[in-house]
This record gives structure tokens, C-alpha cells and sequence, in this order.
């Protein structure tokens, strides 16, 4: 199979350092050292523009951003120590819920298959996993796993 560029995507300052589909395949997740996500969309032809810059939620390089399997929520994961989750209610992204608790810089954050759990990992040498219930978005702390040696990635 044969590779073929289709386009490059500008918009970040410094480093990129995760990139995500949502689970429809139609919209890129993008994280870096500017302290945003960046949301892409191919626009007519096969133009892709960034469509929304997400920008309120760390105060230092988002390391990763998963999308939950529904498409509504998307998780980054800071240097900062936190995870910042982004809802997309009524076509609109906020960030309505911080998750705080890692001692040391937040290096993932990823949902589970059936969107029910989230588990992020950090430098501190822990993962977390988090009971989600999107309904009243509430993120509850179900077990903290300390078994690591170094920084989990």
C-alpha cells in the first residue's frame, strides 16, 4: 500500500504531541505544547481547516486527547496535572468538568470501549480510573493503581 500526503495541518505553535479521531472518522483531535486542541474538519474538496480551538482548559501542554466512544466528550491530559473534560452539548465545546488528583504531570487519558470508565496515567507512576457518568457529568475516582516503577505513558 502506497502512502500519499493529502495535506499538512497548521495551526499549532510548537510541538504537536497527540492526534485523534472521533469515532465517526470525520473530525481530527489535535493536542500540543500551545496549550490547546484543535478540532479539523475536511471542508468541501479536500481542504481541511481547523474548525475550533479549545483553549481554556490547562495551563500548560496537553500531552493527549481521546474521544469517549460516543463522539459527545473528549478527554486531554496536561502537563499541568490535570484532565480536562470537553462536552459537546448542543454544538457547543466546553470544558465542564477538571480531574485533579495526579501528583505530577498527566501524560494520557483514554476512554473505555463502553465509554462507562476513564483511565489517565501520569510521571507520579499511578493510574487513575475514574467512574464516568455523563448524565450528571460526574467523574468519580474508582481505584488509583500505584504498582508502577517509573512514569506511566
Amino acid at each position: 500500500m502506497k502512502l500519499k500526503e493529502e495535506c499538512i495541518l497548521r495551526g499549532h505553535k510548537g510541538k504537536v504531541w497527540c492526534c485523534s479521531w472521533n469515532p465517526k472518522g470525520d473530525i481530527l483531535a489535535t493536542s500540543g505544547e500551545d496549550k490547546t486542541v484543535r478540532l479539523w474538519k475536511k471542508e468541501a474538496g479536500s481542504t481541511w481547516s481547523c474548525h475550533l480551538v479549545l483553549s481554556e482548559g490547562h495551563s500548560r501542554t496537553i500531552r493527549s486527547v481521546s474521544w469517549s466512544p460516543c463522539g459527545n466528550y473528549l478527554a486531554s491530559a496536561s502537563f499541568d496535572g490535570t484532565v480536562a473534560i470537553w462536552n459537546n452539548k448542543g454544538g457547543s465545546w466546553e470544558c465542564n468538568v477538571t480531574l485533579e488528583g495526579h501528583e505530577n504531570e498527566v501524560k494520557c487519558a483514554t476512554f473505555s470501549r463502553s465509554g462507562l470508565f476513564l483511565a489517565t496515567c501520569s510521571r507520579d507512576k499511578s493510574v487513575w480510573l475514574w467512574d464516568v457518568d455523563n448524565d450528571d457529568e460526574e467523574y468519580m475516582c474508582a481505584s488509583v493503581l500505584h504498582s508502577h516503577t517509573q512514569d506511566v505513558k
